[in-house]
């Protein structure tokens, strides 16, 4: 009898001890609840949006934020094609327009608004060696100068156009009477960072070719960010369409109740004020 009691006590500690080393094992946690927000955002806006996604995300821990860059026209292309857009922020009315008038709409009724606003600006690199046409260069008319010979501007082609600073220059350009002129030094750049970086570097890489670079068209945000550049003149309001960034929900969002707590944050003051430091005006 104590045999099997002895037995029975040491096959009960054995089964304890495996019970307890199983328990190691085991994940008690609770499964993540993390929302991801997926924002379709105009590139002009990256530095400023990295910025408040950081304080987005302390005070809502639950939310990863994921943007996804580039000129509006592109990403409206992107949209439209099917890709995961909770929220579009565009830098340009047109884009949203295509969204939005769309038959059934595919914005979230009463979700559009305009986040920022901001400027057009000719610039020229700083960096040696400069050429004697950007040295020259002291306006938009310039541009005209036998000298210029290179000049980089975001692609302004396309129903709408795919980026919205481009078309900004070439309605500056038109207003001023010099479009025609000067469209022969114009190269196409994919969006208004990468005419930044052209102008930095003075040259810009255009269907495999290298073209030499003057100067170029970016927002005076953009110019504000880079040492390598300098601003020769910023276009006047009226020489172009307002340049606003209007912001949309998308109707095909699965995070509709994050989707306007961002909309809102960004409409916020510790947004605004993160805007304002980039050099963004207020909507």
């Amino acid at each position: 009898m104590n045999r099997r009691r002895l037995i029975a006590w040491i096959a009960t500690a054995v089964s304890s001890m495996m019970l307890v080393i199983g328990l190691q094992f085991v994940n008690l946690s609770p499964a993540s609840s993390a929302t991801t927000l997926n924002v379709y955002a105009a590139v002009s806006l990256t530095n400023a949006l990295n910025d408040i996604k950081t304080q987005y995300q302390n005070a809502n821990p639950g939310v990863n934020v994921v943007y996804t860059f580039g000129a509006s026209g592109t990403l409206l292309s992107q949209i439209q094609t099917g890709a995961p857009a909770d929220i579009f922020i565009s830098a340009a009315t047109k884009q949203i327009d295509v969204l939005q008038n769309s038959t059934p709409s595919k914005l979230v009724a009463n979700s559009r608004k305009n986040i920022v606003k901001n400027r057009l600006a000719l610039i020229v690199p700083t960096t040696p060696l400069v050429s004697a046409g950007s040295a020259a260069l002291t306006s938009f008319n310039g541009l005209t100068n036998a000298n210029i010979t290179g000049i980089a501007i975001g692609d302004y082609t396309g129903t709408p156009p795919v980026v919205p600073a481009g078309n900004y220059a070439k309605q500056v350009l038109t207003s001023r009477g010099i479009f025609t002129i000067i469209s022969p030094k114009l190269s196409l750049a994919s969006n208004v960072r990468t005419v930044l970086t052209a102008v930095e570097n003075k040259t810009l890489q255009v269907n495999g070719v290298n073209k030499t670079i003057d100067a170029g068209f970016v927002y005076t945000t953009d110019a504000a960010i880079s040492k390598k550049v300098k601003v020769v003149q910023t276009a006047l309001t009226k020489e172009s369409d307002p340049i606003v960034y209007p912001l949309g929900i998308l109707t095909r969002t699965t995070a509709l109740t994050t989707a306007q707590s961002f909309s809102s944050y960004l409409s916020g003051t510790t947004a605004q004020n993160i805007f304002k430091g980039y050099g963004f005006l207020l909507p």
